[in-house]
């Protein structure tokens, strides 16, 4: 499927396949990034980061301005980044600071390559990935149970081989639990049929079963906040010898390429004192590896569908997320090209 070209500047298809701008997204876990350049590819760019002198990561393209050598070969000295190739440093906002080969040369002091602001949050790397229109973006804005004491997460992601869409369409499909994750510790449970109901909130939408809640994946949110931050919140009953109650998935997904993402899962849970204690201690020993076998039935899903199935489908009632979440994206991606030739 295609969209009508901007001036030249792709279709919203070519947008929406690499990703939209305009928004933050998790990188990188923030363990992975000290002294030393990471290389990494995202929304079909190549970019490098790395912990200046004071531990704050850096985050600029992965190219070095003078011959185009990858940034990422080099090394951190004094907190700057050094080209391997002929020692030229820059600093974390892109500007050439050192060029050794000629000491009085007029590019220092050049802002050179470009650079992207970056956060390190609770346990992640999050980047702006920003239009020419957007270069100093607000602060992120996150879910409750990340700013909040009551809640306390677990961080997982896992590189799958599809385009990044697909995640998303997974996470607005409720019924996919009580099929494809039917013999699950979480999952095992509730009616195989139903009618899913669609309500508009103040930040995007909220897509439930009619008959049925608390059971199996029941219930699913959608929050956007236009030129910040997209994500999709699901809640999951725990059987009573997993403690009960329940747990919250905090869900992103960050592009690669056209044909690979990271999907980012923030575990939560709402509790405190001995219970905390609780279910931090089942999630390590007993939990997680029961949720990343889920995980793992979603991305071998995924990863077998053709790439233009969009092109084919023959959608049902229950996939009203879908295509609610579908225009909302295809929106966004058009605005963003249109703002982009009137600029």
């Amino acid at each position: 499927m295609t969209g009508p070209s901007i001036g030249g500047l792709g279709t919203t298809e070519d947008r929406l396949e690499t990703g939209l701008l305009n928004l933050w997204y998790l990188v990188a876990d923030a363990t992975e990034i000290g002294n030393r350049p990471v290389g990494l590819k995202r929304l079909n760019r190549d970019i490098v980061l790395w912990r200046d002198a004071n531990g704050a990561v850096n985050l600029v393209e992965d190219r070095c301005p003078h011959r185009g050598a990858r940034l990422s070969r080099g090394r951190i000295i004094d907190g700057r980044i050094a080209c391997a190739y002929h020692g030229l440093q820059l600093d974390g906002d892109g500007v050439i600071t050192v060029t050794p080969p000629t000491p009085d040369c007029p590019l220092v002091g050049q802002k050179a390559i470009r650079a992207f602001p970056c956060r390190e949050f609770n346990g992640g790397i999050w980047v702006y990935f920003a239009d020419d229109a957007h270069q100093a973006p607000d602060e992120m804005i996150l879910p409750e149970e990340f700013a909040s004491q009551d809640w306390s997460s677990f961080l997982f992601s896992q590189t799958w081989n599809c385009n990044y869409r697909f995640v998303l369409d997974n996470r607005l499909d409720p019924m996919h639990g009580s099929y494809l994750h039917a013999a699950s510790y979480t999952l095992a449970y509730g009616n195989k049929q139903d009618r899913l109901l669609i309500e508009k909130t103040e930040r995007g939408f909220v897509v439930r079963r009619e008959n049925q809640i608390g059971v199996n994946i029941d219930r699913t949110e959608l929050f956007h906040y236009p030129d910040n931050n997209i994500w999709i919140q699901t809640e999951i009953p725990y059987p009573a010898s997993g403690g009960g109650g329940f747990f919250r998935i905090g869900g992103f997904v960050t592009p690669i390429d056209r044909n690979s993402c990271v999907f980012w899962v923030y575990r939560s849970q709402k509790s405190a004192g001995w219970r905390r204690n609780l279910w931090r201690f089942l999630y390590r020993n007993r939990l997680e590896a029961r949720h990343l076998d889920v995980l793992d039935q979603d991305r071998d899903m995924l990863e077998t569908i053709y790439a233009d199935a969009q092109d084919q489908e023959m959608l049902l009632q229950t996939d009203v997320g879908i295509t609610r979440m579908r225009r909302l994206l295809e929106d966004i991606a058009q605005a963003q090209l249109t703002a982009s030739k009137v600029a």
